[in-house]
C-alpha cells in the first residue's frame, strides 16, 4: 500500500449510503449516532432490529469495539516492551498511549460525524474486516 492508496483510503471512505432506504436512514439515524459510541453498538440490534440501517451501524459499532478493546490490552504490553529502550524508554509508552487514544477519538468522530449526516460509510482500513449482524 502506497501514500496514495492511504491517502485515498483517508479521504473517500467506502460509502454504502445507496445500499439502503432512505426512509430507514431517516428513521434511525439518532441510534445509529448512538451506535457510534463503542460500548453502545448492541442498540440498534435492540432499538430497531428490523432496520437494515441499523444493522450497518451495529457492525461498524462492534468493529470499532474490538479495537478498542485490542488497543487497550496491546498498550500495556507494548509499553512495557519498550519501557527496555535506552533513552526513549520513558517516552515511547506515553506517544504510544497517545497514539493509541487518537485512533480510538478518530473511529469514533468518524462514525459519529457519517451517522450524523445520514451517510452509511464504513471506516477506514478496518471497516471491511467482518460482518457480524445480517
Amino acid at each position: 500500500m502506497n501514500f496514495e492508496d492511504l491517502k485515498n483510503q483517508i479521504l473517500n471512505p467506502e460509502d454504502e449510503t445507496e445500499l439502503f432506504d432512505p426512509m430507514d436512514m431517516q428513521t434511525n439515524k439518532a441510534v445509529g449516532v448512538l451506535a457510534s459510541i463503542p460500548i453502545l453498538f448492541w442498540l440498534p440490534l435492540v432499538a430497531c432490529k428490523d432496520s437494515q440501517y441499523g444493522k450497518f451501524c451495529a457492525n461498524q459499532g462492534l468493529i470499532l469495539f474490538v479495537l478498542c478493546v485490542v488497543l487497550n490490552f496491546a498498550q500495556p504490553i507494548l509499553s512495557k516492551i519498550l519501557w527496555y529502550i535506552p533513552i526513549l524508554g520513558h517516552i515511547l509508552p506515553k506517544l504510544l498511549g497517545i497514539v493509541f487514544g487518537l485512533v480510538e477519538a478518530a473511529g469514533f468522530l468518524f462514525l459519529f460525524i457519517s451517522a450524523c449526516q445520514g451517510k452509511a460509510r464504513k471506516i477506514p482500513f478496518i471497516g471491511k474486516l467482518f460482518h457480524a449482524f445480517n
